[in-house]
């Protein structure tokens, strides 16, 4: 894993950078994420205890304007017997994944004259299972960096509120961040 990370980072970080132009359209993302479900609201917090089993996200995103798109992501992760996941350590083996929908806000140009560097802050609704399936209000806030026109850099952290939380053990309250690269169709 950690080889194909570096062969990733090598190759997008090989291309010429260079000043973006907004474009309109598609785009779409694959990376990894960590998730963390510690018990805390710190999204900071306990990140060495951030699970990193079968760290797959991917994307499509729809940029309808230099400010707004619509995206839809789906994750993949998993939590190894002996974890400590919500004040308890699990006896099995758990799969994690989910879905997002998420409507961002890019906000770079307000603070600053930079193209190829994007900020944005989302908001949007998730389904996700970890032993249990729930419901979550998501929201989240990321940087872009664009190496080039067509392929960019994306980190960001969700925080997922989940629907129900006090009657489930696992599928509770929890982090998600990712690392991706982000490709405009």
């Amino acid at each position: 894993m950690k080889k194909l990370l570096i062969i990733l980072l090598v190759t997008v970080f090989g291309y010429n950078a260079q000043a973006q132009r907004f474009s309109e359209g598609w785009q779409i993302n694959a990376g990894f994420n960590v998730v963390g479900n510690q018990g805390t609201q710190n999204p900071v917090a306990k990140l060495d205890k951030f699970v990193f089993k079968h760290p797959l996200m991917v994307g499509i995103e729809n940029r309808w304007s230099k400010e707004f798109s619509v995206e839809q992501d789906f994750s993949l992760n998993g939590f190894k017997k002996g974890t400590y996941v919500n004040h308890g350590i699990i006896d099995e083996n758990l799969t994690y994944f989910s879905t997002n929908t998420t409507v961002k806000w890019f906000f770079s140009d307000y603070l600053y004259d930079l193209e190829g560097l994007e900020l944005y802050v989302g908001g949007g609704i998730g389904l996700f299972h970890m032993d249990e399936l729930n419901t979550s209000f998501n929201l989240s806030g990321g940087i872009q960096w664009w190496i080039n026109d067509e392929i960019g850099i994306r980190l960001q952290a969700i925080g997922k509120f989940a629907v129900n939380h006090n009657k489930r053990q696992y599928a509770n309250n929890h982090w998600q961040h990712a690392l991706q690269v982000v490709y405009r169709l």
